[in-house]
């Protein structure tokens, strides 16, 4: 089984998630330079076996462009290139930031830690997955699950 990879791109700084490898649970990877994004993809790619990209994408009225969005075609451009048998799918990103501000303080992190430049955005790309996977989107959604028994 492939894990799904989550994206929290920004112009500076990309947040970046993962599922497990029956896709029932997210986890915040880490932050990295936008960059430097290509590299630690392909690091990620080296050591699982990886399904696809779920991408945050801001929900604009159809045509609009903003410098999130270009930052984010320029990087969904280069997983197309580098990723070609690998599938890219994108979730309203909306409010993911809010959401992972929120997640930090309920979980006790102090707030010279959340004031550091890239905390949320991990946890943000970890919403982004999560959304995906509870719209049922992953492929998994309504299908057994393995049988583990021995």
């Amino acid at each position: 089984m492939a894990r799904l990879i989550g994206l929290d791109v920004g112009g500076v700084r990309t947040g970046v998630a993962s599922t497990d490898d029956l896709k029932l649970i997210c986890s915040p990877l880490e932050t990295v330079k936008t960059s430097e994004l290509m590299a630690k993809l392909r690091a990620l790619t080296d050591t699982h076996e990886v399904e696809g990209f779920v991408v945050g994408q801001p929900n604009l009225i159809a045509g609009t462009a903003t410098d999130s969005t270009r930052h984010i075609d320029k990087v969904v451009a280069d997983l197309k290139k580098a990723y070609p048998h690998l599938t890219i799918h994108f979730v309203d990103e909306g409010h993911t930031s809010k959401e992972a501000s929120r997640i930090q303080v309920q979980g006790g992190m102090k707030a010279s830690k959340r004031r550091e430049k890239g905390s949320l955005d991990a946890i943000a790309a970890s919403l982004i997955l999560q959304r995906h996977l509870d719209a049922g989107a992953s492929g998994t959604a309504g299908k057994p699950l393995p049988d583990f028994s021995f």
